[in-house]
């Protein structure tokens, strides 16, 4: 018992350097009252690594109207309008130095209604690689979701970029010019544009 207690002295408890904040789960708290466990993990500084979630002291540093969160890193969201806001939650913890050491995650509430719209071709179009008739498609995302296929497409100019009703893709029309793609997804209601530029 002797040497083990003389043994002690030669180990020294690890510094707490940093913490990081993460999840296995979405980001985005799209109702009122939607939940997301957070974790919080200590690095120190001899390059171990411990979960601190049920021991750091968790806060929401920014918007907390919006988001609460509890002493196990559940976080829940208090409000979702306007969609889209975020909120900075932090997880704290004192290190054996007795300085503190924090790190933070940043959650978003409501889903978005605005769609994010791409071409195959890109945003600028050449007719000289890309000639009359020339296919292009279009997608359609929505909170990093595709939602192409609840998706009409519309063109502001089919001599430009004709796209058949209900189609999701159309082809070059031969002519220049800037045109507007316009995608309505009737499923939840979203909507979004996107410019292209046609050029000779």
């Amino acid at each position: 018992m002797a040497m083990a207690l003389g043994c002690n002295g030669f180990f020294v408890d690890p510094t707490l350097t940093s913490m990081s904040v993460s999840t296995l789960q979405s980001t985005t708290l799209q109702n009122v009252g939607s939940t997301v466990q957070l974790q919080a993990t200590g690095t120190y500084d001899d390059g171990s690594h411990k979960n601190l979630t049920g021991t750091a002291t968790w806060s929401v540093t920014s918007n907390p109207d919006f988001v609460s969160v509890n002493a196990a890193g559940l976080a829940t969201a208090k409000k979702v309008t306007p969609a889209g806001t975020t909120a900075t939650v932090q997880a704290a913890a004192q290190s054996s130095n007795g300085s503190v050491v924090s790190g933070t995650i940043t959650l978003t509430v409501g889903q978005s209604t605005s769609l994010t719209i791409t071409s195959s071709l890109g945003t600028t179009i050449s007719l000289a690689t890309n000639p009359i008739n020339t296919p292009v498609s279009f997608t359609a995302t929505l909170n990093g979701n595709s939602v192409t296929s609840s998706t009409t497409f519309t063109s502001s100019n089919s001599a430009i970029i004709n796209i058949p009703s209900g189609a999701t893709s159309g082809t070059i029309g031969g002519t220049t010019g800037t045109v507007t793609i316009t995608a309505n997804d009737s499923t939840d209601n979203a909507t979004g544009t996107l410019v292209i530029t046609v050029t000779n």
